[in-house]
């Protein structure tokens, strides 16, 4: 069977791909499928490390609206 790694976004869980990186560069060789699941653990830490430190999430975000 072998272990995943997905994307957790707001419409719930999805395939990582080339999308997640909105433009940037894909780094496939990270992986997404793994037999064990130390290793499964090891690739979502560097999937987290990855996707923060893309520029557009280290951006100052505009608030569109106010309460």
């Amino acid at each position: 069977m072998g272990w995943t790694v997905k994307f957790l976004g707001v419409l719930g869980e999805s395939p990582i791909g080339p999308r997640l990186a909105k433009g940037g560069r894909y780094p496939s060789e990270i992986g997404t499928s793994f037999e064990n699941k130390n290793d499964a653990l090891r690739a979502c830490e560097k999937w987290n490390e990855w996707y923060y430190s893309q520029p557009y999430l280290n951006k100052k975000q505009k608030t569109k609206y106010l309460a």
